[in-house]
């Protein structure tokens, strides 16, 4: 599966943010020098989740972004489909005319689709960032949070 660099560079915007949770906001030059993401892209992305209710911004001096919700309360779905079209995983429909393999082959990528989301769904910003800190420390990475297909 191929994502484009918007949700790719999105979630690492959104990823500086959470890990910064409760910090203050973070200038939309820092991140982009941070990831190394233009800032005017950047701007882009951050506007469409800003849209979609995930960042707000502040405004000032010391301005920037933030999440709008506690990272524990955003969910990966939602980061995907502020960034995807809703079309990414658009249920194809099984034509009348269309042979048991051509159905099979739809009804194969309806079920992956749908796991993908239902996963997408249940784990959090919070959670993939426990995940990460865990990692680094070399702890083992607690099954309870990923999910799987």
């Amino acid at each position: 599966m191929k994502f484009s660099t918007r949700t790719l560079y999105g979630l690492k915007a959104i990823l500086v943010l959470a890990s910064r949770y409760g910090e203050g906001s973070m200038s939309v030059s820092h991140i982009a020098k941070k990831e190394n993401i233009s800032v005017p892209y950047l701007e882009q992305i951050l506007n469409a989740l800003k849209k979609k209710g995930l960042v707000r911004s502040v405004r000032g001096p010391q301005g920037g972004y933030v999440l709008s919700e506690k990272p524990s309360e955003i969910n990966l779905e939602r980061l995907f489909y502020a960034l995807e079209s809703k079309s990414f995983f658009e249920k194809n429909q099984v034509s009348q005319d269309g042979d048991e393999i051509s159905a099979a082959n739809v009804i194969f990528w309806q079920k992956f689709a749908s796991s993908i989301e239902k996963g997408l769904s249940k784990l959090t910003l919070k959670e993939l960032m426990d995940e990460a800190r865990r990692l680094k420390k070399g702890k083992s990475v607690a099954s309870s949070s990923t999910f799987h297909i």
